[in-house]
């Protein structure tokens, strides 16, 4: 059924798994009970995730470095009734009596815009989205995914696994993120579909041979610098791109991705509503029967149906009435030979309401003087970055994605004068 690095995990056994699950005298119980499950090992979170929804349980993947009271305060936040850890581990027993009705898959939001949220999807729904994921995807039925992301979150989990179980496929499970490792992997696997985050898959495209290209790759969770992403185009044959959001999973696909910024069309169990053109973005909204989403998210919709992503709504930046989105920065100081890395969040600013900020990091020194000089000539004034300042590394949550909320909380940065 699965590979995890390289070791095989066949039918015998899931069957061996479920049976012993059926005669544990807690997972015997588990219809209409929540259970977290903070594990190293994939093959038994996966194990536990398949026997629940067969059995009418529901389950909380927690990420799997977590401390153990860190997953304790999460699995009690979500509700649930028991958090079972590794393998013949005993089951911690929570203090939570509610049952649930319709068991759920329960995930969090990634928590980039203030304390993340805990969210709950029917399996239901879940199947819904698989089944108009593969329907509308059909590009890569005949590739191996490899999932180079945690299966913790809905991408690596529902998009990644759920989708090539349902395709018929074998997915390879890589939690071994050593880059010569998963090298190695793709470049003994002729049909490959990468699934990862954006900066993994960035390290790849700079580390694969010259004389090589990547088959296929898959990219979500935020949109790629436009160096990084022209970089993946010259060294990738199918480069996709998919768009979602907790409360409704995968939103829209992007099976030949021409611009960083075009996130696909719209899945078909999905109507989704946005801006008219790139002047006027607006909130992108989700309507599923009578279920309205707000992602908060800023984009539109071209004439040929395709969505657009602009911005969060959070991290654009209000300086002096004139929005100033995050990427457009971005894009230009990664021009800059030297800058690998960088990020654009804002600062509250007694003149001009906000004011817009960078963290970058670059393989040399570079005066904050330069970089603004460097932007002066390809940005109007209004854009420019007040506060900049070089690091030596920016932080990112487990998922890959960059709270800019804590960046706008962080100590002053250097004030680029001159």
């Amino acid at each position: 059924m699965i590979f995890v690095n390289d070791e095989f995990y066949g039918h015998e056994y899931f069957h061996d798994a479920y049976e012993a699950f059926k005669a544990d005298p807690i997972l015997g119980d588990c219809a209409g009970k929540r259970f977290a499950i903070c594990s190293e090992d994939p093959a038994y979170v996966l194990s536990v995730c398949l026997y629940l929804r067969q059995h009418g349980g529901s389950f909380y993947p927690i990420f799997a470095p977590t401390p153990r009271l860190a997953a304790k305060r999460l699995a009690n936040r979500a509700e649930c009734h028991f958090l079972l850890f590794d393998k013949h581990q005993p089951a911690m027993t929570l203090q939570n009596s509610t049952v649930d009705k319709d068991a759920v898959l329960v995930q969090t939001s990634s928590g980039t815009t203030g304390e993340p949220k805990v969210i709950t999807r029917t399996w239901q729904s879940i199947a819904e989205e698989v089944e108009s994921y593969v329907s509308f995807f059909s590009t890569p039925h005949t590739m191996t995914p490899l999932i180079a992301c945690p299966i913790t979150h809905s991408y690596g989990l529902i998009a990644g696994v759920l989708v090539a179980l349902k395709r018929g496929l074998t997915p390879v499970i890589i939690n071994n993120i050593n880059p010569k490792y998963l090298l190695k992997t793709l470049l003994n696997t002729p049909n490959h579909l990468l699934y990862s985050s954006p900066a993994l898959i960035n390290s790849v495209v700079q580390l694969y041979p010259k004389d090589q290209r990547l088959h296929a790759v898959m990219t979500s969770g935020t949109v790629l610098p436009g160096a990084w992403f022209d970089a993946l185009r010259e060294k990738t044959k199918h480069v996709f791109q998919q768009y979602g959001c907790s409360e409704a999973g995968c939103i829209a696909i992007n099976t030949n991705t021409l611009t960083a910024n075009q996130i696909g069309q719209p899945l078909p169990h999905l109507q989704v509503f946005a801006g008219n053109d790139a002047s006027c973005p607006d909130e992108i909204v989700i309507t599923k029967g009578d279920v309205t989403i707000h992602t908060q998210d800023l984009g539109y919709i071209d004439d040929k149906g395709a969505l657009y992503f602009v911005s969060r709504c959070d991290d654009m930046i209000n300086v002096s009435g004139l929005n100033v989105y995050p990427q457009d920065i971005e894009n230009v100081v990664l021009e800059i030979p030297d800058v690998t890395e960088a990020i654009v969040f804002k600062r509250p600013d007694p003149f001009s309401g906000e004011r817009v900020c960078l963290q970058f990091i670059a393989t040399n020194q570079l005066e904050p003087s330069r970089i603004r000089h460097w932007c002066g000539t390809r940005l109007a004034s209004y854009q420019l970055p007040v506060d900049i300042e070089q690091c030596e590394e920016i932080e990112k949550m487990a998922n890959g994605k960059i709270n800019r909320k804590t960046l706008s909380q962080s100590t002053i940065s250097i004030p680029a004068l001159g």
